[in-house]
């Protein structure tokens, strides 16, 4: 039996899935929808039972009072189970979207001349669309070129651009494989400079209410540079937001080649793989993923890995083997954080997706190279030199012996007594081979984690109190989050260490 609480966390995605159909407040506490309310904190009690530590709310749907509703029962459920689960904003960001379809679909047939228009917002049927931003007043034909390719649907579409027509925003193209659209599908452009706002009007009413409603993490779509992180900045700092971490997704090629820029500026990264992979040859995202993964463990950022990592759980209830493999060498390279979205929220089996990934980290996790992270990767890291003589210290009490293959680890647990952020941080950063556990009194540190390796969160009223009775403490905190009594813990308090008895 495994005797630690996972170190590498896992982000969900919430949708009708987990909190069913329940759209508003007022339904929420409307009696007559008793059964669907119990139903979704149920799912709900379920996915963080499972190994959930941040649920992501995806703006591209839904409006705010039903992410109201999904904020207000992951609290509930987090409070009732005594656990700290962040809340991320993921931002609808600058994205181009087919509109309205006579009859809701329409198949486009291979070699069909297909007419898109930009600035007139006609009814779409099998020879034409209409596609624009969420303010209506983009054309997307000062974007494209003859040759160019539009991809539709997460490129289940592809259109060859033929002509250009920028006055009027007209786009001629040719279906070069035969697929079904329907409205509000995305539509891509590789390798394009889009000339879109990166805020739009409806982004920062979104960022307002994450700030208004303390969520923890904003992921902000479509980042391009480090002028798009400083302009949500801005919008936070202005509105009382300050703390709220900035997550950048890379899924552009701008991205890619402002990557190090964009590392700079941001709290952490998300490589959003799916729409990467419509803007980079497909054989290039691994590399990509691994190089992110790297640079951020060199520079002591939080990075997730997210998109169709166990896709087939949406549908299924066996994962493929690849999708396994995809997992666990995502935490083998030293991810913070595996992220699930359709799995989680509209699959037909969200808990077991959770359920699945979970135990797919925590076998990578055991054969993780903890050694090569102290020895090889976090002397490059450029973290507080104080944090890095405390959080080596720790770790080398933590390394794992005996065969390389089926290695024991000397602790499942680290207590430690502290409000310091870059210490947690770099202790993150180290990749230590136990749980961290952090007894802090600072409330805003409680759930600011919650994509960050290895870190936990415990609170009481005073920490100095509490450095008072060490091991009464850890023994409540460690109650918190063990399943069983196997796991062996390390307690670090007042620059000393002493074990758990």
């Amino acid at each position: 039996m495994i005797s630690y609480y996972k170190r590498t966390k896992i982000v969900a995605t919430l949708g009708p899935a987990i909190t069913q159909k329940i759209w508003s407040l007022e339904m929420l506490n409307d009696p007559q929808n008793k059964a669907m309310v119990k139903l979704a904190y149920q799912k709900m009690t379920e996915i963080i039972e499972s190994g959930v530590n941040c649920v992501r709310l995806n703006f591209s749907h839904g409006d705010h009072n039903e992410h109201l509703v999904r904020i207000k029962i992951a609290r509930d459920v987090a409070k009732k189970l005594n656990r700290y689960v962040s809340v991320m904003l993921d931002t609808k960001g600058p994205e181009i979207r087919v509109g309205k379809i006579k009859t809701g679909k329409a198949l486009i047939k291979i070699g069909t001349k297909v007419t898109v228009n930009t600035l007139k917002p006609i009814v779409g049927d099998t020879q034409s669309f209409y596609a624009t931003d969420s303010t209506g007043k983009y054309n997307m034909a000062n974007d494209v070129k003859v040759g160019g390719t539009i991809l539709v649907d997460d490129g289940k579409l592809q259109l060859s651009i033929d002509a250009v027509d920028k006055i009027n925003g007209i786009i001629k193209t040719i279906a070069k494989n035969t697929h079904t659209i329907s409205d509000k599908k995305r539509i891509n452009l590789p390798n394009t400079a889009y000339s879109i706002p990166f805020l739009s009007p409806q982004d920062k009413d979104d960022i307002l209410f994450g700030i208004k409603h303390k969520v923890d993490y904003i992921a902000a779509s479509f980042v391009n540079n480090a002028d798009n992180i400083a302009q949500i900045r801005q919008v936070l700092d202005d509105n009382g937001g300050g703390n709220i971490q900035i997550i950048s997704k890379i899924e552009s090629t701008n991205a890619i080649d402002n990557l190090d820029q964009i590392l700079d500026a941001t709290n952490g990264v998300m490589v959003a793989r799916g729409d990467l992979a419509l803007e980079i040859p497909y054989y290039d995202v691994p590399y990509w993923e691994k190089y992110i993964i790297r640079k951020c463990r060199y520079i002591g950022k939080p990075v997730i890995i997210a998109t169709q990592m166990l896709d087939s759980l949406e549908k299924n209830i066996q994962p493929t083997r690849a999708e396994v493999t995809d997992v666990f060498f995502a935490v083998e390279r030293g991810a913070d954080a595996t992220m699930l979205s359709g799995e989680s929220a509209n699959g037909l089996f969200p808990t077991f997706a959770v359920q699945t990934m979970r135990e797919i980290d925590v076998k990578s996790e055991l054969l993780f190279d903890y050694k090569r992270a102290i020895e090889f990767y976090f002397p490059k890291a450029k973290l507080v030199s104080y944090a890095k003589r405390i959080a080596k210290k720790i770790a080398k009490k933590l390394l794992p012996f005996g065969d390389d293959a089926a290695p024991s680890f000397p602790y499942g647990y680290v207590v430690i007594f502290s409000n310091d952020k870059p210490i947690i941080w770099t202790l993150s950063n180290i990749r230590p081979a136990a749980t961290i556990i952090v007894v802090t009194d600072d409330e805003e540190l409680l759930t600011c984690f919650g994509i960050n390796y290895a870190i936990q969160t415990y609170y009481v009223k005073d920490l100095n109190q509490a450095k008072t009775n060490p091991q009464k403490i850890a023994l409540a905190a460690i109650k918190q989050y063990q399943h069983n009594n196997e796991a062996k813990t390390l307690i670090y308090c007042n620059r000393k260490f002493q074990t758990l008895t």
